[in-house]
């Protein structure tokens, strides 16, 4: 081997070790406990006799009895004490609104004979405003829905006029749209040309 390749491997272990010792220096390698209490044992092998000329007393039972090894005294770990603390308050958001709106019926979504007149039913697709919606048909107040779409039934014999009338959809939030809607003769399914 040649001598600078010797010098560099010297210099190569002498750097580890030197950064082995300065992220783990000796006094704190390894973990350290908390310093426990330690209890003196003192065996006992035979009763203390008096000195002579003395009197012998018994001495009490516990100082004869054997004491247990010395353990080491765990420190109680802190434990965490519950805190309340207060939510944030957060701003009330409004929520973002589109316009509400309904396109007009322009024909009979479904219809059925019922005696000499017949129960028809318009279908109304409401969009943008917030539920409930309430929906009246002329000025009678057809009902309260969450959905957006919603039928409307009524009965209309005639195959002489077309249906004309309006429809109010009133949103939640305060918006109402009223709209007049027209079906002709020539879309009512019962009206034979």
């Amino acid at each position: 081997m040649s001598n600078q390749r010797c010098t560099f491997i010297a210099l190569a272990l002498v750097a580890l070790v030197a950064s082995a010792l300065a992220c783990n220096p000796p006094d704190q390698m390894g973990p350290r406990s908390a310093p426990g209490t330690v209890t003196p044992y003192v065996p006992v092998t035979s009763q203390p006799t008096a000195p002579p000329g003395a009197e012998a007393t018994e001495l009490p039972p516990s100082a004869t009895e054997i004491v247990p090894s010395p353990t080491a005294t765990e420190a109680p770990l802190p434990t965490a004490t519950p805190t309340s603390i207060p939510p944030t308050p957060v701003p009330a958001l409004k929520p973002t609104v589109a316009p509400l709106d309904f396109a007009p019926p322009q024909y009979v979504d479904s219809w059925e004979k019922k005696g000499t007149t017949n129960k028809v039913v318009l279908k109304v697709e409401i969009v943008g405003g917030v539920p409930p919606f309430t929906v009246s048909h002329g000025p009678t107040v057809q009902g309260t829905t969450m959905n957006r779409v919603f039928y409307i039934e009524f009965e209309w014999a005639s195959c002489k006029s077309a249906i004309v009338q309006s429809i109010t959809v009133e949103s939640s939030d305060g918006q109402k749209v009223k709209k007049d809607y027209f079906i002709p003769v020539a879309n009512m399914p019962w009206c034979a040309p």
